[in-house]
């Protein structure tokens, strides 16, 4: 017994396609285009800037160590800066600004 002998021949309109087995792509509204748009934007305005203050507050944190504990993690205060900013690129990729 054949597909077609137990649900029937597909019905095919005239003038309409049929859809897609798979589901039809799904086109995004104007709002979700919108939406992404202001993230998009907003990525790309603040996130060098919170980039910078995460590395200025690591730096800062760090900077109050003494010499004992820097020497304890590997770190001394000329590489401070250098570090800090290492991690952040390493955590959090590089930032939009950076990006050619």
């Amino acid at each position: 017994m054949s597909n077609s002998n137990l649900f029937g021949s597909p019905m095919v309109l005239p003038g309409i396609r049929p859809a897609s087995p798979f589901g039809a792509a799904v086109k995004p509204s104007l709002r979700g285009r919108v939406l992404h748009s202001l993230k998009d934007l907003t990525a790309r305005t603040f996130g060098p800037l919170f980039r910078d203050l995460r590395v200025r507050r690591t730096v800062l944190e760090l900077s109050k160590l003494d010499d004992h504990m820097l020497r304890d993690i590997g770190l001394n205060r000329s590489s401070i800066v250098s570090r800090a900013q290492a991690t952040e690129e390493r955590l959090h990729g590089r930032s939009e600004s950076m990006r050619i």
